[in-house]
């Protein structure tokens, strides 16, 4: 799994020509000139844009038979970012069902050379029709996930009163909103709310003091 802070991912997928150069990578493999000349850039802009794309991981080299330097998305993974009232939150992670590796350059050759001009089309239009049922069921999904959504922020709207009426100032209603979605440790609670963690922790014992939250071992919690 990549390893890189979602906030620098986002930095990296912020240019134009770094997204072209994954887009046109999402198809096939890519050698260097071949890449330079698709896109139409320079080639020491494409090699620095090569260069920060592999040491986030996003892509790899490999070298074919006749020494040529490939280049391709290394893995599968999915970056999420989610944003409204209340919310905010980024991140990356790996698909459980997440397909193999792809073939070593060998394989890839055999596969591009294998039964050249014998194409069946039926073939073509089951999987064509398969892609579309997949798309019918993404479609359906986004509209489970709308409602699911609208539903939290009916939740989080009715949380946020409570919250209103519980806490005595600023302070307390940011950290019971933070600790809204599940338990926390104090640090944590510092990160998301960029505060001094001795602030946090003084305002989570006010709050405590009127059973607002609780400490559980190591975490807070409502």
């Amino acid at each position: 799994m990549i390893g890189l802070a979602t906030v620098e991912l986002l930095d990296i997928l912020g240019n134009e020509n770094r997204r072209r150069i994954l887009q046109l990578l999402s198809f096939r493999p890519f050698y260097f000139n071949e890449m330079a000349k698709r896109l139409d850039l320079g080639p020491k802009a494409v090699i620095n844009h090569l260069d920060m794309l592999e040491r986030a991981g996003l892509i790899e080299c490999y070298h074919d038979d006749r020494r040529r330097k490939y280049f391709r998305i290394s893995e599968n993974f999915i970056l999420e970012v989610a944003l409204a009232p209340h919310t905010y939150g980024v991140r990356t992670y790996r698909p459980a069902c997440a397909l193999d590796e792809s073939p070593s350059p060998k394989v890839q050759e055999e596969v591009s050379t294998k039964s050249k001009g014998s194409c069946n089309g039926s073939q073509l239009r089951d999987l064509r029709s398969k892609f579309m049922d997949l798309e019918n069921r993404r479609f359906h999904l986004r509209r489970l996930l709308d409602e699911i959504e609208y539903e939290e922020m009916t939740i989080k709207r009715q949380a946020i009163d409570l919250i209103e009426e519980c806490a005595e100032d600023l302070l307390e209603e940011e950290v019971l909103i933070a600790l809204t979605p599940g338990p926390s440790r104090s640090k944590n609670l510092a990160n998301r709310l960029r505060m001094p963690e001795a602030v946090v922790v003084e305002t989570l014992n006010r709050l405590a003091s009127r059973n607002t939250v609780q400490k559980k071992g190591y975490e807070w919690t409502i």
